[in-house]
């Protein structure tokens, strides 16, 4: 780690300043999940080899990581940009059918019956109905 004397940093904080605005700049008027251009990486690269690491990236307040990596001369594979669609068309689902009766029996000794129609006639329920008043039929 570079320890910097105060002559040294105010002259990096002098000569870091309007990379430092544009990087505000940018900041405010990026869109979410954006990647700081690399026209700002590159001078803060070429300056981090001079004072540091760390004294840039605490100036500058970008990605240490990314920053030690350009500096070491690593580079991730970047993918190739797929266009983005204009109109995807998706198929229609069929519409959740949705109960339009429910017909809930108890009697007298606890036991209950619950039935849900979806569609239907609720005279077709007669029997089911019949047959829970008077089970012994």
């Amino acid at each position: 780690m570079i320890m910097l004397s105060k002559d040294k940093r105010a002259e990096l904080v002098a000569k870091l300043e309007p990379l430092r605005q544009q990087v505000e700049a940018w900041r405010k008027a990026r869109r979410p999940n954006e990647h700081m251009p690399e026209a700002f990486w590159e001078p803060a690269t070429e300056l981090a080899r001079e004072y540091g690491l760390a004294p840039v990236q605490g100036i500058l307040r970008i990605d240490y990581r990314g920053l030690q990596r350009r500096v070491s001369g690593v580079r991730l594979p970047t993918l190739p940009k797929k266009p983005l669609a204009g109109f995807v068309e998706l198929p229609a689902l069929p519409a959740p059918r949705r109960c339009e009766h429910t017909v809930e029996l108890e009697d007298a000794g606890g036991r209950r019956m619950s039935v849900k129609l979806c569609g239907g006639n609720l005279a077709e329920l007669a029997p089911l109905i019949q047959a829970f008043w008077k089970p012994g039929l």
